[in-house]
C-alpha cells in the first residue's frame, strides 16, 4: 500500500489539534482576559485556565506535556543565559515552598501539613500549565461524549509492595484498592473477539501486512505468517517456547550473575543462538519499562519482568544483586488485579489537590466522584488560602538567606510570563528533577551536584487520538497493533473502564480514543546516552511530524477495515515528555548498582541541604508513583531535623 499523501491523510482537515501548536498559542481564542497575579497589586498576567473550552488544560489538544514554554527558562538557567531582570518581591512568606507540582510535590505538601500542622502555609510552584507532572489527564469530547485517557503515568503498580506511608496516603485521599481493582475491564475487547496484531510496513518488508494472532494460536502457527525467513521464524518460536537450558553447568546464582552482566540482546544472540530477524521482532519489547531496546537492557532484568527466552534456565523467582528495582518489585509483588483509573494516575494528583486546596473541586471528592468532576483552575492560587498552587512558574533560584547551617529561611525566585518574582519560606522541598535542582539551589556541595546530574530522564511520547468510530478495529478483529519498524511503537484502543458516572465506549459505532506510544532512543549507545539522544529528537520534532506519522500508521494498518484518517480522526493530543520518567540504574552501565545504597548517586543527591530537602522519584532512582510518594515523605522527615 505504501505511504499516503498529506491530502489523503487529512493533514489539512480542521480538527482539535492546534490549540497550542508546538506549545505556543497561535491565537487569542481560549485565553481569558488578563488577571492579577496573587500577591501583587496591579500586575497583569495572562490566565488561560479560568474556564472551559481551550482554556481548560485537560481538554487542550495539540502538543501537550513539556512544551517550549515550560522548559525554555530552565534551559536558559542551565546555560547561564537567563536574565531575571527586575525581581519583584511578592511580599509572600510561607512555611514551605515546593518546587514541582507533580505527585511527589503534592505529596510533600500533604506530609508537611501532617508534620507541621494544618495551619502551615505552602506554595507549590509548577513550571507546566497543569498540576500532576507526568500524571496527566487527557480529556476529549466527541459527539457529546466525554472520554478520558492518561497522558503519562498509567497505573498504581503492585500496591502489595508499597510502604505504609504510600498506602496510607492513597487511603486518606479516597482511593479504595478493592474497588479500584474492578475499574478496568481488561477482558472487554477480547470478549468482542478482538486480538493483538503486528503491522509490517512495505518500506522494510516489501508490502504492508497486518498479521493478527488468533486466541490460543501456537507460536509455530503464528510465526509461519510473519514476513521473515525460515530461520527467523524458527528463532522466534524457539525464544517463546524453548525449554533448553542455555546456560548449562551453572547454578542459579551463577546464572543470575551472568545475566546481570550481559545485555538481553547478547544473551539471545550468544546463548539462545538467534539471528537478526528475531532480534528485530523482539527489539522494542523492553521499551515500555526502560525506554531502550534489547541492546541496553540487562538480560537479568529482562528475565525478571517476563521477557521470553529464559524458561529452560529454571531460575528461582528471587531477587539478585544487580537485577534492578523494577524487576525486584515484580518478583516480590503478590497482586493479581490491575489497578488503574481511566485517566491514569492523574486521579491521584487530582485527589491530592482536592484535599490540599478545597475550593478547586465542588464538595468532598472520592475516586468515583472526581473522575467526572471539573477542576476550577482559577482557585488553585486563590488569595488567603493556606495552600496555593502556582502554574507556569519556573523556579530559577533557591538559596538560604544566610549560611545553610545558620539560616532560618529560604528565598525562592521564579519566572512567570517573562517576569521574575521572589517569595520567602521557612523550608523548601525540591520536588523537581534532580538535574534542575542542581542548577538552581545555590551553594550545594560539588559531590551532591555531580550526583544530581548522574541520571538521564527517559524520553517518552504518548499520543491520544479521538476517532468518531472504532468499527474499523472490530471489522479487522484487532484491538492493539505493534509496529516493529515504524515511527510509533504501537497503537490500540483505549482501555475499557467504568467508575462512578463514567463509562468508556461500549458500542463500536460510538467515538473512542486510540493510544499511541514511542520511546525514542539510539541503539548501540549506553543507556543514559540513548535517553539524551532521544530527548533531543523529541524537542526538535515538530507537531506536524507526530500527526503525519499517526495518520500514516493508522491508515495503512486499519485501511482494510474501513478506516479513513481524513474522515475518522476528530482530535489529536500528543503528550511530549522529553524529560520523561526517572532513570533507573542498570547493571550494564551503572557500576554503582552493586554498591550499598548510601553510596549510590541518587542517595548522595537527596541529602538535606540546610532548610532545603530533595524529593521526586529521582531521589530513589525509581520511576513509580509510590516511589515519588515515599521520597516526599522522607524529604519532609528530613526537614523536621532542620
Amino acid at each position: 500500500m505504501g505511504r499516503f499523501s498529506d491530502h489523503e491523510l487529512g493533514m489539512g482537515r480542521r480538527i482539535k489539534r492546534r490549540d497550542f501548536l508546538n506549545g505556543m498559542a497561535v491565537g487569542v481564542g481560549g485565553v481569558a482576559a488578563a488577571a492579577t497575579l496573587p500577591g501583587l497589586t496591579g500586575t497583569a498576567a495572562a490566565n488561560p485556565y479560568t474556564g472551559g473550552g481551550n482554556g481548560y488544560p485537560p481538554a487542550m489538544a495539540g502538543l501537550r506535556g513539556q512544551t517550549a514554554g515550560s522548559y525554555d527558562v530552565a534551559h536558559a538557567v542551565r546555560d547561564g543565559s537567563f536574565d531575571p531582570g527586575t525581581v519583584r518581591n511578592t511580599g509572600e512568606d510561607y512555611d514551605l515552598v515546593v518546587v514541582g507540582g507533580g505527585i511527589s510535590g503534592l505529596a510533600a505538601a500533604w506530609f508537611y501539613r501532617q508534620a507541621f500542622g494544618r495551619d502551615a502555609r505552602i506554595l507549590i510552584l509548577e513550571a507546566l500549565d497543569d498540576f500532576g507532572g507526568h500524571a496527566r489527564r487527557n480529556e476529549f469530547q466527541v459527539r457529546g461524549r466525554v472520554m478520558l485517557s492518561n497522558g503519562g503515568t498509567v497505573n498504581i503498580d503492585s500496591p502489595s509492595t508499597f510502604s505504609t506511608q504510600a498506602l496510607g496516603l492513597l487511603q486518606d485521599i479516597g482511593i479504595n484498592l478493592d474497588r479500584l481493582a474492578h475499574v478496568m475491564d481488561t477482558g472487554f475487547y477480547s470478549s468482542l473477539g478482538l486480538k493483538s496484531g503486528y503491522f509490517f510496513n512495505s518500506e522494510r518488508y516489501g508490502a504492508d501486512r497486518l498479521v493478527i494472532r488468533d486466541t490460543g494460536e501456537s507460536w509455530t502457527s503464528f510465526a509461519a505468517r510473519l514476513p521473515f525467513s525460515d530461520k527467523g521464524r524458527s528463532d522466534i518460536v524457539r525464544v517463546h517456547t524453548g525449554q533448553d537450558d542455555y546456560l548449562p553447568g551453572l547454578d542459579d546464582a551463577q546464572k543470575k550473575e551472568l545475566l546481570a552482566r550481559i545485555s538481553y540482546e547478547r544473551y539471545l544472540r550468544e546463548h539462545v543462538g538467534v539471528g537478526d530477524e528475531a532480534i528485530e521482532f523482539l527489539a522494542r519489547g523492553t521499551n515500555g519499562l526502560w525506554g531502550v531496546n534489547v541492546d541496553a537492557v540487562a538480560a537479568g532484568d529482562a528475565w525478571a519482568v517476563g521477557q521470553p527466552g529464559f524458561a529452560g534456565l529454571k531460575l528461582a523467582p528471587t531477587p539478585f544483586p544487580g537485577i534492578g528495582r523494577t524487576p525486584r518489585m515484580g518478583l516480590e509483588a503478590t497482586d493479581e488485579a490491575y489497578y488503574a483509573f481511566p485517566e491514569g494516575n492523574a486521579t491521584v494528583a487530582r485527589l491530592l489537590v482536592s484535599q490540599l486546596v478545597r475550593k478547586v473541586f465542588d464538595g468532598d471528592m472520592d475516586m468515583e466522584r472526581i473522575t467526572t468532576a471539573k477542576a476550577k483552575y482559577g482557585q488553585l492560587d486563590a488569595p488567603n488560602e493556606r495552600i496555593r498552587i502556582r502554574l507556569r512558574s519556573t523556579a530559577v533560584s533557591v538559596r538560604h538567606t544566610g549560611s545553610p547551617g545558620g539560616s532560618r529561611s529560604v528565598t525562592v525566585v521564579y519566572s512567570r510570563d517573562g517576569k521574575s518574582y521572589r517569595v520567602q519560606a521557612r523550608h523548601a522541598v525540591m520536588a523537581c528533577w534532580n538535574s534542575v535542582a542542581s542548577y538552581i539551589v545555590d551553594g550545594l556541595p560539588a559531590e551532591q551536584v555531580q550526583a544530581m546530574r548522574y541520571g538521564a530522564k527517559v524520553p517518552l511520547l504518548y499520543a491520544r487520538v479521538a476517532v468518531r468510530t472504532w468499527q474499523p478495529f472490530v471489522n479487522l478483529g484487532v484491538s492493539r497493533v505493534t509496529t516493529p519498524s515504524m515511527y510509533w511503537n504501537s497503537f490500540g484502543l483505549n482501555s475499557a473502564s467504568r467508575i462512578g458516572a463514567y463509562e468508556s465506549p461500549r458500542d463500536p459505532a460510538q467515538p473512542n480514543i486510540v493510544t499511541l506510544s514511542k520511546t525514542p532512543n539510539k541503539p548501540g549507545l549506553p543507556c543514559r546516552a540513548q535517553h539524551r539522544a532521544g530527548r533531543g529528537e523529541l524537542i526538535r520534532t515538530p507537531f506536524e511530524t507526530f500527526e503525519r506519522e499517526i495518520r500514516d500508521v493508522m491508515a495503512r494498518a486499519l485501511g482494510a477495515g474501513g478506516f479513513d484518517p481524513a474522515r475518522d480522526i476528530t482530535a489529536i493530543t500528543v503528550n511530549r515528555w522529553a524529560h520523561g520518567y526517572t532513570y533507573e540504574y542498570n547493571s550494564l552501565d551503572d557500576p554503582a548498582v552493586f554498591l550499598p545504597e548510601e553510596q549510590q548517586p541518587y542517595a548522595i543527591a537527596r541529602r538535606r541541604f540546610g532548610h532545603i530537602a530533595i524529593a521526586n522519584s529521582d531521589a530513589g532512582a525509581f520511576a513509580y508513583t509510590h516511589g515519588a510518594i515515599d521520597q516526599a515523605y522522607r524529604a519532609v522527615n528530613d526537614l523536621m531535623e532542620a
